[in-house]
């Protein structure tokens, strides 16, 4: 049995990968403590994100200028993923006409940019300031709720094309959940995109020599791994782990890559930093 939601006192021993009671503290840091499950391997932080009902939004706080100025400086990092992002969907099928759920649609610029190429676009953002943000930038309209209750829904199921987790399935409080909803948006033959780090990242492995060699005194850059704030990074997948959830949810995947730009040859493949997995994955027909 898996946990079907959010909870102050969830027992982090029980693994939100494999549901087994088989997670124990790994790297004790700062502010936070990492599980490993001796079952599967999977590494998660001890937090979760309280999930604040639709009727909360009357007290959203108002998007102040800080807060403007740091989603802008955000958005230079983000913009020059888009085109490439873009070029990925775009492979897969048409855009004219299709129907898009971007599933964490932060800022909203991924969303924009894929409804000037002619796509019907929702977004799903739980954060007020970015949902703000976004109206105030592009005009958008991000929805509070999470795929795990909009994929519920009966006019939602089967009603999209492309569903996109682009740096989200590391934020969610329960990946498994996601993509369920997620799977449940798609139409059949429809796409999921995702793209995640990857624990196979050099950082992540020279981080978790460092912290055994020091006894715990040297972490690295666990901490900007793991982000003990709102909406931050709640646990980190290897390849093979997202792969085998993703097929264990139901979809097919039928390309992986640790990039979005193709090597060129064996050489630069083998130089490549293995520092994210991309999936591309298709909900089956049939």
């Amino acid at each position: 049995m898996k946990p079907t939601a959010p909870n102050p006192n969830y027992d982090f021993r029980r693994c939100k990968y494999c549901g087994s009671f088989a997670a124990q503290p790994l790297y004790r840091l700062a502010r936070q403590t990492i599980y490993r499950c001796s079952q599967c391997d999977f590494h998660a932080l001890d937090r979760l994100d309280p999930i604040v009902p639709r009727s909360g939004h009357d007290e959203e706080k108002p998007l102040d200028e800080r807060s403007r100025q740091y989603m802008e400086r955000r958005m230079q990092d983000v913009d020059p993923l888009l085109p490439l992002r873009l070029q990925l969907v775009r492979e897969q099928r048409p855009l004219a006409g299709a129907r898009l759920l971007d599933i964490g649609a932060g800022t909203g610029q991924f969303m924009q940019r894929m409804s000037e190429e002619g796509v019907q676009a929702r977004g799903l953002e739980p954060s007020d300031l970015r949902r703000q943000f976004a109206h105030l930038k592009f005009g958008l309209e991000l929805e509070a709720e999470t795929v795990e209750t909009f994929g519920t829904q009966q006019e939602h199921q089967n009603a999209f094309d492309l569903v996109t987790l682009w740096d989200v399935i590391e934020h969610v409080n329960f990946p498994v959940e996601t993509l369920e909803g997620a799977r449940h948006c798609l139409k059949p033959g429809g796409y999921l995109f995702i793209d995640t780090p990857s624990r196979d990242a050099l950082s992540y492995r020279l981080s978790e020599g460092a912290y055994r060699l020091s006894g715990g005194k040297v972490t690295l850059f666990l901490d900007s791994f793991y982000e003990p704030v709102p909406y931050g990074h709640k646990q980190i997948f290897r390849p093979q782990q997202l792969v085998d959830l993703v097929e264990k949810v139901g979809f097919r995947v039928i390309r992986q890559d640790s990039g979005f730009l193709p090597p060129g040859n064996w050489l630069q493949s083998l130089l490549r930093p293995r520092n994210r997995i991309v999936l591309i994955c298709q909900r089956p027909a049939a």
